[in-house]
């Protein structure tokens, strides 16, 4: 139970950690992106406003582009076309790009005329990033600006990768580290649930003693002085604390099943003999009982456990099935024959609007006031699931149409 713990909280915390990445670095990502497109058009819309050339002195406003990292040098440092189209013909105003000739500037400038918009981005080999922007002139031609922005857009997918493998590696380090001292963290509660578990034996032991002593004394009083409704009340209780003291045994030995307890059998059988075994009890009290066992169902288990677990959903149903009511077992494979699906299911009016999760709560009794009407101490289905758990199955409760089931899956 502890190890299955460590794991999931190791795992857990590495899955938060790693959206807390994917969030820091998209936020990043996103912000950059925003800061590079504010850049360009800002550039952009000083050549236009220029005729397509450099302005000859530039000013930037401190406050406006205070988060823009552009300065007064950041125009010279822009490379950049611009052409004006008049009908087919193409010029170019400046060509503000070392690399290319005024031939490979024109052919460029042609290709981005020739797009739908005067906005956007052209790729070219070389993995040349250019982003064009352009306007309609008062005379009808249109004038259009490409700034070179592989640089810009270079330097921001370098500052994302390195976040994405610097906290990559913060992720394997945390990984690590929780690997080796996860142990540690849950140490405490190891200890704690050690000690319950001793204290339970433990204390199993001691009560036996008096138990025992009080068993034959209430037989002595029996043949001496014949049995009254106080020896009978005696042995009654007698025989719930000892019902009480063998389940919290189980319950605190449920984790200590081992592989050479393992064994192949036929579950069918288990469940047909427990379910004969509580049928004169079931229609003594004028229930209805019904099985539909599906013969030769096998599995490999603790054969001890299952039989345990059969009784206590089969006595439970028993117990709080209605007057004149139905209980039905089955047993069945499932999922192409790679299951078991064992269902107990009883008639129950008064389980409406009750939350069927909770019985599978440690000493959850409905009854709020405990009262002995219906014996047991509320640890049978809580014992039940453990030892379903630990044999990789699952247990479920539902409620529909007057009628409580209780679903283990193996």
């Amino acid at each position: 139970m502890f190890k299955k713990l460590r794991w999931k909280f190791l795992w857990v915390s590495a899955l938060v950690l790693l959206l807390v990445i994917v969030l820091v670095t998209g936020s990043v990502y996103w912000i950059t992106s925003g800061i590079v497109g504010r850049q360009i058009n800002v550039l952009t819309e000083m050549i236009l406003d220029n005729g397509g050339d450099l302005p000859e002195r530039i000013e930037f406003d401190p406050g406006q582009k205070k988060f823009l990292a552009l300065n007064t040098e950041s125009i010279y440092e822009t490379r950049f076309i611009s052409a004006v189209k008049s009908g087919d013909s193409i010029d170019l105003i400046t060509v503000h790009i070392a690399m290319f000739s005024e031939s490979q500037a024109k052919a460029l400038a042609r290709d981005a005329f020739s797009r739908s918009d005067n906005n956007g981005r052209i790729n070219i080999p070389g993995k040349r990033i250019f982003t064009i922007s352009g306007k309609t002139l008062d005379d009808g031609s249109e004038m259009i600006v490409l700034i070179d922005s592989t640089s810009r857009y270079a330097m921001q997918r370098l500052i994302v990768t390195y976040m994405i493998g610097l906290w990559l590696i913060v992720l394997i380090l945390y990984v690590i580290v929780m690997i080796r001292y996860s142990k540690k963290l849950i140490k405490p509660f190891v200890e704690n649930d050690e000690r319950q578990k001793r204290f339970i034996t433990n204390a199993s032991h001691e009560l036996k003693t008096p138990l025992a002593v009080i068993a034959a004394n209430t037989e002595m009083t029996e043949a001496t002085n014949g049995k009254t409704k106080w020896t009978d009340s005696t042995k009654r209780q007698l025989t719930r604390l000892q019902t009480l003291i063998e389940d919290l045994v189980v319950l605190a030995r449920a984790d200590e099943m081992k592989e050479s307890e393992m064994t192949d059998f036929d579950l069918s059988a288990v469940v047909s003999e427990t379910a004969e075994s509580f049928r004169g009890v079931a229609e003594g009290a004028g229930r209805l009982f019904e099985t539909e066992i599906q013969d030769g169902l096998h599995i490999r288990s603790d054969r001890r456990s299952l039989h345990h677990i059969v009784s206590i959903l089969i006595d439970n149903a028993v117990k709080y099935c209605d007057e004149q009511g139905k209980i039905s077992v089955l047993l069945e494979k499932t999922g192409r024959n790679k299951g078991i699906r064992f269902t107990v299911s009883n008639t129950f009016a008064e389980g409406k609007n009750t939350d069927t999760a909770r019985f599978f709560e440690r000493f959850y009794r409905r009854d709020e006031s405990h009262n002995s009407e219906k014996s047991g101490f509320g640890i049978g289905l809580s014992m039940a699931k453990e030892i379903i758990e630990r044999m990789k199955g699952r247990i479920k409760a539902d409620y529909s149409g007057d009628t409580i089931s209780f679903t283990v899956e193996l």
